[in-house]
């Protein structure tokens, strides 16, 4: 499972089962993450600061994360699963606490009145339900203990992609539909947020949907769509009945979804392949960003709008409820959309260090690094940390930012959200951006001008907040099944697929 856009890829790190050092005496740090879930700019910088090497493994999912750290084939140094795993693995014994004493970054921890400041509400109500889970789980557990096993990484919701390309960008001589028969009405005004996913009858005729092929996320969702209509005889978190296993068999067979998929779901969504999907929220936001800084330099070259009124056209396309920006008889729009459910899947993504780890300092240096607002991009003559504040901003790098903005997924806390919304600047459409755009646009590809950079910036900054609210809680995570049921549920659901 990838979870954005850009390939950093695996660096073998079985090559380096012990993790002590490498062939050139560098110590190496074993690190097992999600693909295209960094930004390897920071990767580099980590190694030239601590003269290190990073050996990066890639998983598609939590359950794979659990294998390959318990198998102990490899003993990786930093892990990054997300919250129901970093629950099971805690209670298997897996992990080591965090020395936070290690860690310059107090705006991260929860256990200071600074961190509780700084750490965005989502993720703070995503750590109470981790430790409340634990709470039943097991009563000699003292609150709060879970969250020195932890940092937290990146967060946020899945929701429900959808194309709206009938309606904002009707072909030659259609006539687009009502409002009461898009697939946008479909889903908003429904009484029940999960019906475009399992009922066809609630969707315009011949719309075609895909489920993300991940059955732990699709039980979820029947979880919550059944309990809207016919509710099962638990709630969503305990274990089902054999009879409503098969009740949500039949729902998941009866739908006939018209795929499965991962990655090339939102990819068929932009190509106008499918209509629907359930996907990760950060999966949507860089292809949103992608499509409106395409579509507005389009707009820009055949004239249709200039830098005065760039900002005007971002918002009618963006964040308006007509989604067109219309000019000369042309109609632009980014042709897809997204709806987030209130109770939908909520995730955060932490960095752990598991209880095996070779370079635990190394480890510690890594989570600091990697979580870090502002920091040096070099060691004094000693090999001490050097305060940024004494710094020109040429040697100071800001690894948060930069690995929240590359991956589109929501930032931890405020105050890198704050930077990315502050993308959203209108100053920047000024008359040297036109000068500059004239002349790159004779010898450069649209992607490659410092137009396009800029636009994909700004629509960031809508994006973040458009998306990623910023005091807005909705979902929940996923459950903590045992193993012996998490395979009825993959039974069920290879059985509707068949």
């Amino acid at each position: 499972m990838n979870k954005s856009k850009l390939v950093y890829g695996s660096l073998l790190a079985s090559a380096f089962a012990l993790g002590l050092t490498s062939c050139s005496g560098r110590q190496t740090l074993l690190f097992l993450n999600w693909g295209e879930y960094i930004d390897e700019e920071m990767i580099d910088a980590f190694e030239d600061k601590y003269n290190c090497t990073v050996s990066m493994d890639l998983g598609d999912s939590n359950e794979i994360f659990y294998s390959m750290v318990s198998a102990g084939t490899t003993v990786y140094d930093v892990v990054c699963p997300s919250d129901y795993m970093v629950e099971k693995m805690y209670m298997k014994g897996m992990l080591q606490q965090i020395d936070f004493s290690k860690l310059s970054m107090s705006g991260y921890n929860p256990n200071t009145e600074e961190g509780k400041a700084n750490i965005r509400k989502g993720v703070l109500s995503i750590m109470q339900d981790m430790d409340n889970n634990l709470k039943q789980k097991d009563s000699t557990y003292q609150a709060g203990t879970i969250q020195n096993y932890f940092v937290p990484y990146l967060w946020g919701t899945w929701g429900i992609m959808y194309s709206t390309r009938q309606e904002d960008l009707p072909k030659d001589g259609e006539v687009p539909p009502t409002y009461e028969n898009t697939i946008k009405y479909a889903i908003i005004e429904s009484e029940n947020q999960w019906s475009s996913l399992f009922d066809r009858n609630s969707l315009p005729k011949g719309t075609r949907v895909s489920m993300y092929d991940s059955y732990q996320h699709a039980y979820y969702a029947a979880s919550r769509y059944f309990e809207k209509t016919k509710p099962l005889t638990n709630t969503y978190g305990n274990p089902l009945s054999t009879l409503d296993l098969e009740r949500m068999r039949d729902l998941i067979k009866n739908m006939k979804f018209d795929s499965w998929g991962t990655d090339n779901i939102k990819k068929d969504i932009v190509a106008g392949n499918t209509d629907i999907g359930f996907m990760w929220t950060g999966d949507f936001l860089y292809y949103y960003c992608e499509n409106a800084a395409k579509v507005a330099i389009e707009a820009y070259i055949n004239g249709d709008v200039t830098m005065d009124n760039m900002e005007a056209m971002l918002a009618e396309i963006c964040d308006s409820s007509d989604r067109v920006y219309e000019a000369n008889g042309k109609r632009y729009g980014i042709g897809f959309d997204l709806f987030i459910p209130d109770d939908t899947v909520a995730f955060c993504d932490n960095l752990v260090i598991p209880k095996d780890a070779s370079n635990v300092d190394l480890a510690h240096k890594f989570i600091d690094f990697m979580s870090s607002y502002k920091t040096s991009a070099s060691l004094d003559e000693e090999g001490k940390e050097i305060d940024p504040s004494t710094l020109d901003d040429a040697d100071i790098l800001t690894p948060k930012f930069s690995n929240t903005y590359y991956v589109t997924y929501d930032a931890v806390t405020i105050d890198v959200y704050e930077d990315l919304v502050g993308l959203q600047d209108p100053s920047v459409f000024n008359q040297e951006l036109a000068d500059i755009s004239k002349e790159e646009f004779r010898t450069m590809n649209v992607e490659d001008t410092t137009l396009y950079g800029v636009l994909y910036d700004y629509v960031t900054g809508i994006a973040f907040t458009k998306y990623y609210e910023k005091d807005n809680v909705k979902g929940s995570i996923l459950a903590t099944f045992g193993q012996k049921y998490i395979d009825q549920i993959n039974t069920t659901f290879n059985n509707a697929r068949t």
